[in-house]
């Protein structure tokens, strides 16, 4: 089953997923988000959560169809989402349901689909079985779906999408907590974020590590909260101003760091421009 998850921000899309797969007793590593090269009128970024090699069939397919329906044309998130079902519709009775009823739910796969289509910016669409369905803000998927629910609660707002800079690192801290406490998820955490200019960026796993460790720390700090509840601690003598510092220092070098990245990979970026529509 392992884990995937999706935010929908307000300047783009973010995926993120864990490596882990199975094929019987067996624990392998592989990828499960997949770029799909632009035509700079359109982009596709597909993340995964089930049976690895059903994954990789259906994206291969998707990106056939893509060539053969859209080629270097222009297109619109409708006949992008129609494609996807066309290619689950055909998938599915050939590849899954036609195996024999033990081995179905291991061929089972789900999708995170980030698309891009000049001029509209992105959107972000989850699938199950042969549907295609439009996700408003944010979507987890896979073994781990419920830990990431809870974190996410934990950790945004209620409302409103946030910015692909605040749901990388959350995205990336989920993926870890799925991994670490979830049997069948494990591996390395993978996040890209597909940009509303149809920019696909690869989050660097230094970026990624320093994105678990701060959160990891965070809740690690927490304990000093905790630590006030007891009873030997009179209200009176609560003193937080200690705790608020020590956040503000972490978070300023954690935000720190962050630019850091975001400077080298638009100084290494290959230049990418995308078309307008006629």
């Amino acid at each position: 089953m392992t884990i995937a998850v999706g935010f929908r921000c307000v300047d783009g899309v973010v995926l993120a997923a864990d490596s882990q797969y199975t094929e019987g007793l067996a624990k392998l590593y592989g990828q499960k988000i997949f770029p799909i090269p632009s035509n700079s009128y359109y982009a596709l970024t597909i993340a995964g959560s089930g049976a690895v090699p059903s994954l990789k069939g259906i994206v291969g397919q998707i990106e056939e169809k893509l060539q053969q329906q859209i080629g270097a044309k222009s297109t619109s998130f409708s006949a992008l989402k129609s494609i996807v079902e066309e290619v689950l519709r055909t998938y599915y009775p050939k590849h899954i349901d036609s195996a024999p009823k033990a081995k179905r739910d291991d061929l089972e796969v789900q999708l995170l689909v980030a698309a891009w289509v000049a001029g509209h910016g992105t959107r972000l669409f989850e699938t199950y079985r042969t549907f295609v369905t439009e996700v408003a803000q944010h979507r987890s998927i896979g073994a781990g779906s419920l830990l990431v629910e809870f974190l996410r609660k934990t950790l945004l707002p209620p409302s409103g999408r946030p910015s692909v800079e605040v749901a990388k690192p959350l995205a990336a801290y989920m993926v870890w907590a799925a991994r670490e406490f979830v049997q069948f998820c494990g591996g390395r955490t993978f996040v890209r974020a597909l940009l509303n200019n149809g920019t696909d960026r690869r989050v660097w796993s230094e970026e990624i590590r320093e994105a678990e460790e701060y959160f990891q720390d965070f809740f690690n700090n927490l304990a000093y909260l905790r630590r006030l509840l007891d009873t030997a601690v009179a209200p009176g003598d609560v003193d937080i101003g200690p705790y608020s510092e020590l956040l503000k220092d972490k978070l300023v070098e954690f935000k720190q760091k962050q630019k850091t990245y975001i400077d080298r990979q638009d100084q290494n970026r290959i230049g990418f421009h995308p078309k307008q529509p006629a």
